[in-house]
């Protein structure tokens, strides 16, 4: 995604200094902290859009046990998890 547009954003200095720590920590840019916030936090999938997910999931039917589902979870996520 090519990046056209410019913002500036005002941080107080002690959010500014956490956000450089963060950053670093992570191997990123601030601007790319931000432009992560702002996509999960406004240009996410709507509660609408989140509840009809859900509701869809529930309504399908499944061979799935719920001890199945839980050996799934804790082995492969798991596992994921403490890769990352």
């Amino acid at each position: 995604m090519a990046l056209t547009r410019r913002v500036e954003v005002l941080f107080a200095p002690k959010q500014y200094a956490l956000m450089e720590q963060i950053a670093r920590a992570r191997g990123e840019t601030i601007g790319a902290l931000v432009r992560k916030a702002v996509k999960q936090q406004y240009l996410g999938p709507t509660l609408e859009q989140r509840r009809a997910a859900v509701k869809a999931m529930l309504a399908e039917e499944s061979d799935l046990t719920w001890e199945a589902a839980r050996h799934i979870l804790e082995t492969d996520v798991g596992r994921r998890l403490e890769a990352s």
